[in-house]
């Protein structure tokens, strides 16, 4: 076991170098930002936040750096917004070798792409400048305190980067690593905090496979025992598997993206490590598109891969738009065939590949009317000579031999305007 994780970190831990080269870039925007604050005379500093602040950040072909303006808490958000538009406006009309992009979110951000360098994006994210984590208006208000509990806790074990990266990357190789609607799972604050609780990667793991009840953790002592923290969150934080009480500000639960199906697929991959320690469950398993065209050979059925497009903003919302709509079309599909497997593949983008291994059923069950409604059961009969009666309504079953292509162009078709509705801009069959 123990092997497997050092080898681990040597393959994602970033070295001294590659850190000192992420700050060089990430000052360098910082020193701009802040000499365009002093000259317009806006109260506002900047810092490194996310997972370079707190030396967890994974070793990538392309970094993320998160960095925060914290605005004055005397400006509303119109005048916060206000003055990002202004102070990005000038970064475009200065010339700067950077590529520049509006993204929306809670409070509308920025990114930045260095030009000379495009393995490294930076994210300048709006906050308050508050004393207290009650003074938020907004989530990223709170960035500077988990900032400074982790580190803190970091002080208390010299260990925990390293596990934390180890949490991290082995939830990124299982698909469950992210807030973002098309993800649900652990945040890298939510992970930053249960292995602070925990103490190490493998405690976690430990604890979460042994679970049989929602796992509530209270690292702030905010609250006497569980159910008192049961009793005190509402409804919609109380619906995750996990709930970890933010320890900087007791009206979280840090873990509420995390859904059940996210986590039931990390708790199975755990005990399968815990059994079984090896360095592939840190490895990203990539959809191997000849191991389904076998499958449904062997099955006797039909392999279909499909690439979904929209024109709404890459990530979170590209992304959550796009699995919607494959679920619909995951649905349509089972009601004419057996999906013996099927796989929703975005990394980014405006675009995503479904994949589907489907096999005809034996035959096609069409509903009829009510059998109350005996004009329409006369027609139904028919049309359909071959009949049976079920749940108080006529039936008639027929040989299936409808092709999945089909039924997907078919749907498409017939759908056109809810797929204007939903921003699906595309629906290819490859």
């Amino acid at each position: 076991m123990k092997s497997v994780l050092l080898e681990q970190l040597k393959r994602v831990k970033i070295n001294s170098d590659e850190k000192r080269y992420l700050l060089k870039t990430a000052g360098k925007i910082i020193e701009k930002i802040e000499e365009n604050l002093k000259k317009r005379k806006i109260d506002a500093n900047v810092f490194i936040g996310g997972s370079l602040a707190k030396d967890t950040i994974l070793k990538k072909d392309i970094y993320d750096v998160d960095l925060f303006i914290k605005f004055s808490k005397n400006y509303s958000e119109e005048v916060i917004n206000r003055h990002m538009n202004k102070l990005f406006f000038w970064f475009k009309i200065a010339g700067l070798p950077l590529k520049i992009k509006k993204m929306h979110g809670s409070r509308d951000y920025y990114q930045i792409m260095l030009k000379e360098d495009k393995n490294i994006i930076i994210e300048v994210v709006p906050s308050l400048k508050i004393n207290k984590p009650e003074e938020a208006r907004n989530v990223t208000d709170l960035s500077y305190f988990h900032i400074k509990y982790v580190k803190n806790m970091m002080k208390k074990n010299k260990n925990l980067a390293d596990e934390i990266i180890l949490a991290k990357s082995f939830c990124h190789a299982q698909r469950v690593y992210g807030a973002e609607s098309y993800v649900k799972g652990f945040s890298g604050y939510a992970l930053e905090l249960l292995i602070c609780h925990y103490g190490s990667f493998i405690k976690f793991l430990n604890e979460v496979v042994n679970s049989h009840d929602k796992i509530i953790i209270d690292p702030g002592k905010n609250f006497k025992n569980k159910e008192e923290i049961i009793n005190y969150l509402n409804e919609s934080k109380k619906l995750s598997p996990i709930i970890i009480i933010d320890p900087t500000f007791k009206e979280r639960n840090a873990s509420s993206s995390l859904s059940e199906e996210a986590f039931e697929r990390f708790k199975v991959s755990a005990k399968a490590f815990l059994e079984n320690p090896s360095v592939e469950f840190f490895e990203v398993k990539k959809v191997v598109v000849n191991d389904l065209i076998r499958k449904a050979k062997i099955e006797e059925g039909e392999f279909i891969s499909i690439e979904l497009r929209t024109n709404k903003q890459e990530g979170d919302i590209a992304g959550t738009k796009l699995l919607k709509f494959s679920k619909i079309l995951t649905r349509e599909l089972s009601r004419s065939v057996d999906i013996l497997e099927d796989h929703f593949d975005y990394s980014g983008g405006k675009k995503a590949i479904v994949y589907y291994v489907l096999r005809n059923k034996n035959e096609l069950v069409i509903s009829g009317p009510l059998l109350e409604h005996k004009e329409a059961v006369e027609n139904f009969k028919k049309v359909h000579p071959i009949w049976y009666i079920e749940d108080k309504r006529i039936k008639c079953a027929v040989d299936n031999k409808i092709k999945g292509n089909n039924l997907i162009k078919e749907f498409v078709r017939k759908n056109k305007k809810q797929l204007r509705e939903m921003s699906i801009k595309g629906v290819r069959i490859k």
